[in-house]
């Protein structure tokens, strides 16, 4: 992996990540304690393509800070809701909030597109009304209101086990789904490793043209959203496959999001000196674009899931 960059020298992408075909971004979920355009400058000083922006507060909305964080480091992704629906009045306002912030953030800096990742209902009884409405439902953009430009995907959630009800396969549920309600499908790879699946047989599940966005990060037993190399799975491959032979026999087009916990970064805090965490952030991205282009860090080849330790699974998204 390249060597720490300063936050001055990683001040714009590298020429490999303009030329790449798939956009490397990070979710504001790394860095969600602090305020939205120093997150952004972060990471543009960090020399990500844009940002994955996590709903995850009402407060999270159209208006100054968005904008400002915008103009720093463009949205690509909005991350909507997956907790506390109530505070936008239920899951299919949140789900319409989501959608609405990102029609009003389509334009040139994100290339007129801003994609939508959603979380599918969990089908517990808090959610029978939207699990529902949801089995039923069909061309979800168009019920949802997207504007032009704004993509919407369902995202592969953490199972218990590697099987659905009854046998079934919940991976290949998902993907039913995504064909059947016009979606998109967001791959979260550290979810597919805390359900104990199998990185490169579920991606052979995806039909060509499905996939639109990834969410980034290892794994360790329980333990999620961890630094590439710090967990089990073999993102090196996973990239390197994803940025070569694509998904389905077709080159992977979307957007490729870090999503660490923040415990994984240096502390800042608000208005902070942002030199150390550049230098944490910097190599992380350099090594993503590495492997996209065939040469994954020899740290992130991934080694057998240690023993599952009883550790609560994070709700990060």
């Amino acid at each position: 992996m390249d060597e720490p960059v300063h936050p001055q020298a990683a001040a714009q992408a590298s020429p490999a990540q303009a030329k790449s075909t798939p956009l490397v971004v990070m979710s504001t979920g790394c860095l969600f304690h602090l305020p939205l355009p120093q997150i952004a400058a972060i990471a543009q000083a960090s020399g990500f393509a844009g940002l994955d922006l996590v709903m995850g507060s009402p407060r999270i909305a159209p208006g100054s800070e968005i904008d400002a964080a915008h103009a720093l480091c463009p949205v690509r992704v909005v991350h909507a809701p997956f907790r506390n629906w109530s505070a936008w009045g239920g899951h299919l306002d949140a789900w319409r909030a989501a959608v609405d912030l990102a029609g009003g953030l389509v334009g040139a800096a994100n290339g007129q597109s801003v994609h939508v990742t959603l979380h599918p209902p969990a089908g517990t009884l808090r959610d029978a009304i939207q699990t529902r409405w949801f089995s039923r439902a069909v061309e979800l953009p168009r019920l949802l209101g997207a504007a032009p430009g704004v993509g919407l995907s369902l995202e592969n959630l953490p199972w218990a086990g590697s099987g659905g009800l009854f046998g079934k396969d919940s991976f290949a549920e998902l993907v039913a789904d995504c064909l059947a309600k016009d979606l998109g499908l967001t791959l979260d790879v550290c979810h597919l490793g805390v359900s104990g699946r199998d990185l490169f047989t579920d991606m052979a599940k995806i039909p060509a043209g499905l996939l639109r966005h990834v969410h980034f990060s290892d794994a360790l037993g329980y333990t999620e959203h961890l630094p590439p190399g710090r967990g089990a799975l073999p993102l090196g491959p996973f990239l390197a496959e994803l940025g070569g032979a694509g998904v389905g026999g077709e080159p992977f087009a979307g957007t490729i999001s870090l999503e660490l916990d923040p415990s994984q970064l240096p502390d800042i805090q608000p208005g902070g000196d942002p030199a150390d965490v550049v230098r944490a952030l910097a190599p992380l991205r350099q090594g993503m674009e590495s492997a996209l282009a065939g040469d994954p860090p020899p740290a992130w080849q991934g080694r057998e899931q240690a023993a599952r330790a009883p550790e609560n699974m994070a709700a990060f998204g």
